[in-house]
């Protein structure tokens, strides 16, 4: 029977082959009408739309293909996915970003246009179509060129922006997949467009990115769905643009080959990273630690401070994203994730468990 690492890598892959098909429907679509070129002048520009088979495709269905088949031939050109750990998922989406300098996220050429795949995807509202609840499926990082508005590398110099497309199963109240749509094998899939400034001297907050996706749907304001879209989105760039994130290969498979036909496969990657393999599963025990420390504190007091003084008991703090200058003149940035620490780690006993506390005096 397979370990938890080897099920939540297969999960993964599946994610990202459904996210690749789509994307290479499009692209097939394109060509079948013959706009196959459009997404090539996506990416080098000279070209507008100026003819649609009548009654096959709308314009904002040309564009939106368009840009899922520019998405994809940029990506084929380096293939490098990265499987989100769960725990490390769940840990991410608590920590705070505060303001961010856009010079940070062009960190990203590290691993150049890379497709963040969730391995368990968690549920989210989603942003597109009427809303509703959705699993979030993969996060797409590419570059993007102003003023032209074209798709590039995230290691192009000529980059000004972060392009990301955050893409969604929708699913019913209930939690359970949808039904495919008629004459199709499989749910249709939502994508969410954010951009995020990459240029010395930018500075912004999820709220300035949220208002931006909702000024382009007719809003004032975000709306919770949307600030909640694009803090997840920012939570996974500013980590991955740290040198310090925990992005690794996978180990080599030891031990038998497994037969021709017995395995499950699919067209894989150039490059297949684990993200938060080491790292989640050990923030996730630290969490979990602290909590049972909580409750043993609380269960010592019954529920409240101890009678004529107040109770002092061992407590993680939370993490959070730091953004970190250095270099000559502190030119040049990178992120850090602060990891969750204790209070008064030295008084936790060999098991790593909190004491009952310590009772001090009122003063």
């Amino acid at each position: 029977m397979a370990n938890k690492d080897v099920e939540l890598g297969r999960a993964t892959a599946m994610v990202a082959e459904r996210v690749v098909a789509e994307l290479t429907s499009a692209n097939r679509v394109l060509q079948s009408v013959g706009l196959g070129d459009l997404p090539d002048h996506a990416i080098n520009g000279g070209a507008l739309v100026s003819y649609l088979p009548p009654g096959v495709l709308s314009v904002s269905e040309v564009r939106q293909m368009t840009t899922l088949a520019a998405l994809w031939r940029l990506w084929a050109k380096g293939k490098n996915v990265a499987a989100m750990h769960p725990d490390m998922a769940s840990e991410l989406a608590t920590y705070r970003t505060g303001k961010l300098p856009g010079q940070l996220f062009r960190n990203l050429a590290r691993h150049p246009n890379l497709m963040v795949a969730f391995a368990e995807p968690p549920t989210v509202e989603l942003v597109a179509g009427d809303g509703g609840k959705g699993r979030l499926l993969v996060m797409l990082f590419s570059g993007r060129r102003t003023p032209d508005k074209l798709l590039c590398l995230t290691s192009d110099h000529r980059m000004d922006e972060i392009a990301v497309v955050v893409i969604c199963e929708p699913i019913a109240e209930d939690g359970t997949p949808l039904p495919p749509p008629p004459g199709g094998t499989t749910p249709v899939l939502e994508f969410c467009h954010l951009s995020i400034p990459a240029r010395m001297g930018d500075e912004f907050t999820v709220e300035d990115l949220a208002l931006r996706i909702a000024r382009k749907s007719g809003r004032e304001e975000p709306t919770d769905a949307q600030r909640a879209i694009v803090t997840r989105a920012l939570q996974v760039a500013v980590y991955l643009c740290s040198s310090k994130a925990d992005i690794a290969a996978p180990p080599a498979p030891r031990g038998k080959a497994a037969k021709p036909g017995k395995q499950w496969r699919w067209n894989k990657p150039d490059t297949f990273l684990r993200l938060g393999w080491r790292l989640g599963p050990r923030l996730k025990a630290a969490r979990v630690r602290a909590q049972e420390a909580r409750r043993s504190a609380a269960r010592s007091t019954g529920g409240s401070g101890a009678a004529g003084g107040w109770r002092q008991y061992t407590h993680l703090r939370s993490g959070h994203l730091k953004t970190v200058w250095y270099g000559p003149g502190k030119k040049l940035s990178d992120s850090r994730l602060i990891e969750p620490y204790w209070v008064s780690e030295d008084l936790l006993d060999e098991d790593g468990q909190a004491p009952e506390g310590i009772i001090r005096p009122v003063r």
